[in-house]
């Protein structure tokens, strides 16, 4: 059956991750734990709770592709996943303020419906970069390794940024790569330095580290996980007074 909730992202409003889900793990498995970023190949079935009939599976089809933080799923699906090890089973059960909440999902999942997954990691895809705290993240900037800001000029105006950031924006305001980043990048990265990247939260940086990794051959890549942020809320150092004639000008 298709993997149809994928698109949960755009079918459902986002929802506070309050609530909790019911996990009873079946078999371990091996290896590191899934943690945000990585990707797991997982086999699924879902039901709903209260009759027990299923209303999707990949068995006997592909493993659904979930990147951990992504949003690529219902919030209650990646929560399950998370934690994982490759070859682990798993059961869980999902309220539906994690899942389709009130408004349900077509003719298919009701309003306000708990749904059951079982799970299976068939493999684990590590992510091609590094993740770092804020204590990570200000030890590499004392060593000197160059961090680039990755967001646009109005965001850097309301948080301020990371001081020794370089300002070189990715994304457009509607989510289109800016194309004038990978000549200004390249231009000043080589593949085999170390850099950092950050953003708000951590999501455009991750996908963009990805793709810097897999396409460009970058193999010191460093990611601010929870972005400038979390940097702000652990009441970091930030600069606002940086030169606004040149987007790349070291701040």
């Amino acid at each position: 059956m298709k993997a149809w909730f994928l698109f949960a992202l755009f079918l459902t409003p986002a929802f506070a991750l309050a609530d909790s889900i019911e996990i009873r793990d079946i078999e371990e498995g091996e290896g590191p734990e899934l943690v945000r970023h990585d990707t797991a190949l997982v086999h699924y079935v879902g039901r709903l709770e209260e009759d027990g009939s299923e209303f999707d599976s990949s068995r006997g089809g592909q493993p659904l592709s979930v990147t951990i933080g992504s949003g690529q799923t219902i919030p209650g699906f990646e929560q399950a996943v998370k934690g994982m090890r490759e070859g682990g089973k798993r059961e869980a059960i999902i309220p539906p303020e994690l899942a389709y909440g009130e408004r349900g999902a077509g003719n298919i999942i009701p309003p306000n419906a708990t749904l059951r997954f079982e799970l299976e990691v068939v493999e684990v895809q590590r992510a091609p970069f590094t993740g770092l705290d804020n204590e990570e993240l200000a030890e590499k900037l004392d060593e000197g390794v160059t961090i680039v800001d990755i967001r646009r000029p109005d965001e850097w105006a309301e948080t301020g940024v990371v001081e020794g950031s370089h300002r070189i924006t990715a994304f457009e305001e509607d989510g289109s790569l800016n194309p004038e980043f990978g000549s200004k990048f390249t231009a000043l990265v080589d593949s085999d330095d170390e850099v950092i990247l950050i953003c708000r939260v951590g999501n455009r940086t991750s996908a963009l580290a990805q793709a810097l990794s897999e396409g460009l051959g970058y193999d010191k890549i460093y990611n601010v996980t929870d972005g400038i942020m979390e940097w702000l809320d652990d009441d970091r150092v930030v600069r606002h007074d940086c030169p606004d004639h040149e987007e790349t000008a070291q701040c």
